[in-house]
């Protein structure tokens, strides 16, 4: 009877103080409609009921782990694993120079027939990069601190919790969404194709020629090839922990 007595006291007072900074922290958005009804009466200092209470407690605990820092040695770690040191710039040249660097092979579907497209991307202006990249850059920026430790995390392949993966959902369709601002505009991606993208054994073609080749090729096919080639080029979402680690 007194443990029950002391845990309704902590309860009461927890409802008062703690649990409204901690529901301040949840990401609001990610909840779902009845998670942000327990957190709108906390944070009103409403009335509970002991179910209410009982959910409020188990929506805080999943998520503290959330509010406390990821741990710094185990991102090193995965680090280590996974990066390959260069110490020279003759190393990065042979690199960037590698002629398999920007090769892609790309199934298409014509019928019943299927075929295998040999390609090969060119130099991207610095202008055309400039643009693609800005386009991730802003969505990054938009980020609230708690999405960016997300993010960071699931870029480290570090494993995430159900609620983080959730999180990280949402973050991805941030930036679908934003992309997609881009990538509907056909006649953007057209002229980028026709831009950097050649068969590894065309002649010379103008750009006008290529440029009324990729029309010719369905919208779909066109997309996917446009996103491929983001990858290839590194055009993606970095954030300063991954782009200047520690130095070692």
């Amino acid at each position: 009877m007194t443990y029950e007595i002391d845990t309704k006291a902590a309860d009461k007072h927890n409802l008062r103080t703690r649990f409204p900074e901690e529901c301040k922290r949840l990401p609001y958005e990610y909840l779902d409609i009845y998670e942000k009804e327990l957190v709108d009466k906390c944070i009103n200092h409403e009335e509970f009921s002991e179910e209410e209470l009982s959910s409020l407690k188990e929506l805080l605990a999943r998520y503290r782990p959330l509010f406390k820092d990821y741990d710094t040695v185990a991102i090193e770690k995965n680090l280590d694993d996974n990066l390959k040191i260069i110490k020279t710039s003759d190393e990065l040249l042979r690199l960037l120079n590698d002629p398999n660097r920007f090769r892609i092979d790309m199934n298409y579907t014509i019928g019943e027939e299927r075929l295998l497209l040999k390609l090969r991307i060119k130099q991207l202006p610095d202008s055309d990069y400039i643009s693609l990249l800005d386009t991730q850059t802003r969505v990054f920026r938009e980020l609230n601190s708690t999405e960016k430790k997300v993010y960071a995390k699931a870029a480290m392949n570090q494993q995430l919790s159900p609620e983080e993966a959730k999180m990280q959902k949402h973050i991805q369709d941030k930036i679908n969404e934003r992309v997609m601002d881009y990538d509907s505009n056909a006649e953007d991606i057209t002229e980028m194709l026709a831009k950097i993208v050649d068969f590894v054994d065309d002649p010379e073609k103008t750009y006008t020629e290529k440029l009324d080749f990729w029309k010719q090729i369905d919208l779909p096919a066109r997309l996917l090839l446009f996103n491929k080639i983001k990858q290839k080029l590194n055009i993606s979402d970095k954030t300063e922990e991954e782009l200047f680690p520690t130095p070692r």
